[in-house]
């Protein structure tokens, strides 16, 4: 089961290196998967964490592609709520 605290990340170098080898750009990589482009650019960008229709339209289209070279969990807590509990 996911921890609900925890976020999956891109691996953004890793999905850009992957995407000029096939030399696709971020819109035909974002029509291949069914997202909107500035969702891609956002994504690889750090702006913004993958959703499930990014993470599927990944897997999905992409068979070479797993979710462990591509996506990674970050599991640190919520800004604010960094302190050690008494």
């Amino acid at each position: 089961m996911l921890n609900t605290n925890s976020n999956i990340l891109v691996k953004a170098e890793v999905l850009k290196k992957y995407m000029h080898e096939k030399n696709l750009s971020e819109k035909e990589f974002a029509d291949a998967i069914g997202v909107a482009h500035s969702t891609v650019n956002r994504i690889l960008n750090g702006k913004r964490n993958p959703g499930s229709k990014f993470i599927a339209g990944v897997l999905n289209n992409f068979s070479e592609l797993t979710f462990d070279n591509i996506f990674s969990y970050d599991n640190s807590l919520p800004k604010g709520n960094e302190k050690e509990v008494c």
